[in-house]
């Protein structure tokens, strides 16, 4: 069923309703009690540890200025990768999940639900005004506030020059050109793709049908609606099915040694991602330097709309020892002025923060790109993108029933249309377990 299209602000205001008119009511009830009662041991002068889990490059060394400048407190830090993420979940329920961990804000609504995240409403007041409203609103359920935001993620197309170059192919504006140039491209070199499709990243898929005006969740009055394989899921699929079956695109999982080896050898001509992946790009593939130049996404049929893949938090969990503590780390972390520039040019975070966007970092040319001021292209995207996705409470569980069936597609076992009626299924199926109305 297609989700209702909403505003994000009322989205967020009508999803924080839903919540809380279902089975949220007495979590959060439990979660504002827990950090209610709790000391700024900083503030007292005692020593406290906070325990930070996250994956944005050069954490380390904010993390070691923080502690540099507040010997009151030791903030640790664990640079996530693989699965960790779920080890994280798996440890919260245990009580003995970190203090603070780096979230996507799909994750969130999930993580109130289940107890997992507790409110940092009176600790981080003072740094809304400099956040974006969007981004303060991925954050806020009701009245409360359960993270600090932590960049957005506004899409755009990665492309070697060099292939493009060879090749004598134009660099495609639109997806039906970009098909064209898959067909090309492959044509001229059997060893070369447009893409690599790797069928556990979600976020690749998700910007696409974000972009096509699609969105994984809605409300209709009191109950959610579910989108998986919505019309605009849908369109995104055959766009897909055709590159896959016309073997124009391969198929390694992301972020394996294996990925980067295909990147670096010059046989994938385009990657399309958010902004905090060109850093990532570069880091991993700095061989290729200046053969690479960052253009908008493809748009579709009569469209001018870009894409977004969704931002990220730093929350504080369950069981966090010092709940303050870790709260007024996030927010310096994120909204100090000290931290913008370095979030941007070493962390490749598009920052939702308002110093952030004002910061003459964000707008320098980069030596990998040729120099090319590639932020000016996420900039555009950030302003194009639609206001139709809506966050529900079980982005988990969609995701896996997305990426278990997407992975038996790469495989030929079914098509992407009957993956995604399959984790369509699958998510009302999970929501109503919960004890959520669904309308169908």
């Amino acid at each position: 069923m297609k989700a209702t299209r909403l505003t994000s602000r009322t989205a967020r205001r009508v999803a924080a309703g839903a919540l809380a008119g279902a089975t949220a009511i007495a979590l959060l009830a439990g979660c504002s009690a827990s950090s209610g009662g709790a000391t700024d041991s900083t503030a007292a002068g005692a020593t406290t540890t906070v325990d930070f889990w996250g994956w944005v490059p050069g954490l380390e060394d904010l993390v070691a200025q923080y502690n540099e400048a507040n010997p009151g407190v030791e903030v640790s830090f664990h640079r996530m990768t693989g699965d960790d993420g779920q080890k994280v979940e798996a440890a919260v329920d245990a009580g003995a999940g970190p203090d603070l961990v780096q979230l996507s804000t799909h994750d969130l609504p999930d993580y109130v639900i289940s107890d997992r995240v507790q409110p940092i409403t009176e600790y981080v007041g003072d740094i809304q005004d400099n956040n974006t409203e969007s981004a303060w609103t991925s954050v806020t359920f009701g009245d409360d506030v359960y993270g600090v935001p932590q960049g957005i993620g506004p899409a755009g197309m990665m492309y070697r020059t060099d292939l493009f170059d060879k090749f004598g192919i134009a660099v495609p504006a639109t997806w039906d050109e970009y098909l064209a140039a898959a067909r090309a491209i492959h044509a001229a070199d059997p060893n070369a793709y447009i893409a690599n499709l790797s069928p556990s990243e979600i976020g690749q898929w998700m910007q696409e049908v974000q972009q096509a005006e699609g969105s994984w969740y809605g409300v209709d009055g009191d109950s959610w609606t579910v989108g998986v394989n919505d019309d605009a899921s849908k369109l995104v699929a055959a766009r897909w099915q055709t590159l896959l079956d016309e073997g124009l695109v391969t198929t390694e999982q992301m972020w394996t040694p294996e990925y980067w080896a295909l990147v670096n050898s010059g046989k994938v001509a385009t990657i399309s991602y958010a902004a905090w992946f060109p850093s990532l790009l570069a880091e991993n593939a700095a061989d290729t330097s200046g053969l690479w130049r960052i253009a908008p996404l493809p748009t579709n049929a009569g469209s001018t709309n870009s894409g977004d893949s969704g931002g990220a938090a730093v929350v504080v969990l369950k069981g966090a020892a010092d709940p303050a503590a870790a709260a007024k780390f996030a927010a310096w972390l994120n909204d100090s002025d000290e931290t913008q520039d370095a979030l941007i040019t070493v962390g490749g975070l598009f920052p939702s923060t308002k110093n952030g966007l004002a910061s003459e970092a964000l707008m320098q040319p980069q030596p990998f790109y040729g120099d090319q001021v590639i932020n000016e292209v996420f900039a555009d995207a950030a302003e194009n993108t639609p206001s139709t996705w809506v966050e529900g409470p079980n982005y988990g569980t969609a995701q896996t029933a997305v990426t278990d069936e997407f992975a038996k597609v790469v495989t030929g076992e079914q098509t992407f249309e009957q993956a995604l009626d399959k984790a369509q299924a699958a998510t009302i199926a999970d929501l109503k377990s919960r004890g959520l109305s669904v309308a169908e």
